[in-house]
Parts: C-alpha cells; sequence; structure tokens
C-alpha cells in the first residue's frame, strides 16, 4: 500500500489556500452537473436538501450518517431526473447531495457549532472523474485493492433503465464515469478515502482542485 503523507499535506494546504481566497469549488461542480439533469432543478433540489438537512441533528455514528445519506440519496433519485427524464444514476446523485451537506455543516453557520464539530469527520468526498483519474494514476495499487474488485463484480448500471450494462463490456474508463458508479462502488470509494483521511475524510475534497493542475495542465 502506498503512504498518504504527501497527498495529505497538499490537501491540507490547498484546502488553506481555497478558504483564503473564498474558492466555492462546489459551485463549479455543480454548474458542471447542471447541464446533465433536468431544467430548473436547483430550486427542487434545495427543498429536498434543507427537508433533510434536519435530520442531521439525529445522527450521532457514522453508521446512522451513512444511512441517513443512502436515504437523501434515494429521495434524490426518486424526484429529480436527468435532462433527457430518465433516473439519475447513484454516482451523480451524490455530487450535489455530498456538495451540499459539506456547506451545510462546514460553512454554513446554520448549525449548532457542537452538531458541526460531530458531524464533519462523517461527511463523505465528493467523488468526480477528476479525482478518480487522480487517484487511479497516482495510487494504483490501492485503487486495485479498494476499488478494482468491487467494480468487477458490480456487473449492472445502478439506474432504472431498461438498459442493463454487464461489467465484461464495460472498459475501465467507462466504469468510471458516475453514471456507472453505484452504490456498492461508491460505498468502496468512501471507504479508500476514509483509509487514507479518518479524522476528517472530506479534506479530500480538495484532491479535485490538485488533480485539475495536475492531469489537465
Amino acid at each position: 500500500m502506498n503512504h498518504y503523507e504527501t497527498l495529505i499535506q497538499k490537501c491540507l494546504e490547498r484546502e488553506k489556500e481555497e478558504t483564503k481566497k473564498g474558492a466555492q469549488i462546489g459551485s463549479v461542480i455543480l454548474s458542471r452537473l447542471e447541464k446533465r439533469l433536468e431544467r430548473q432543478f436547483f430550486p427542487k433540489f434545495q427543498e429536498l436538501s434543507f427537508r433533510f438537512a434536519l435530520r442531521l441533528k439525529s445522527v450521532s455514528s457514522r453508521e446512522e450518517f451513512d444511512l441517513f445519506h443512502r436515504s437523501y440519496i434515494q429521495a434524490f433519485r426518486q424526484d429529480i431526473k436527468t435532462r433527457g427524464g430518465t433516473i439519475v444514476s447513484y454516482g451523480e446523485a451524490q455530487k450535489p447531495v455530498n456538495i451540499f451537506l459539506k456547506e451545510y455543516v462546514e460553512k454554513s453557520k446554520l448549525m449548532d457549532a457542537a452538531l458541526a464539530e460531530r458531524l464533519s469527520p462523517l461527511l463523505h468526498v465528493t467523488l468526480d472523474g477528476i479525482i478518480i483519474m487522480y487517484m487511479q494514476s497516482f495510487f494504483r495499487e490501492d485503487y486495485n485493492a479498494f476499488i478494482a474488485p468491487v467494480s468487477k463484480h458490480c456487473g449492472l448500471i445502478d439506474t432504472f433503465d431498461i438498459t442493463q450494462y454487464r461489467n465484461k463490456d464495460i472498459s475501465e474508463s467507462l466504469q468510471n464515469q458516475l453514471m456507472f458508479i453505484n452504490h456498492e462502488v461508491y460505498t468502496a470509494w468512501q471507504s479508500w478515502f476514509r483509509n487514507i483521511s479518518p479524522g476528517r475524510p472530506v479534506l479530500l475534497d480538495t484532491v479535485w482542485s490538485i488533480a485539475r493542475k495536475t492531469l489537465l495542465n
């Protein structure tokens, strides 16, 4: 297994820079996702999210948070469709959900400080294609240990579409697209992130901006 000290240090430095600049990475990611989701999805998402936010007061453990998170995504997938009117995949739905939860818990100041401190270590990393590409490229051995075995066993795209994709027919690059990520694969990613940064996994959200500089420049 690779050691993650350098990655953690980069993330801490990047988070400090983003805080100083007032960078809104979540807004950038959401603006790109908006093209994929139904028109005017945001008011519906906002209403759904604040309704679920009220439930956070009763969350006191990682297990409870993960159950809350899954029910939130399931509600999102029932209420909001893609631009073409189809079911949003689990991988696509987790993006706005995780962005909202991080903003609400860590930045909005709408939550009691003690509750926010309790919930912050439970937050999930927003899984994105750029983060996937970065982790796959620079931590290949660990990717093969944490993610590849699960991807091989999760043979069907996690939507309610009639079309079903068998894993053997999907290349690795396609598997890493959010539309092909179901709950099992998503959970494997979060387990890996928790292994890397157990105290506060959501720190790894900054891998998104690190990866953009590393891979796309």
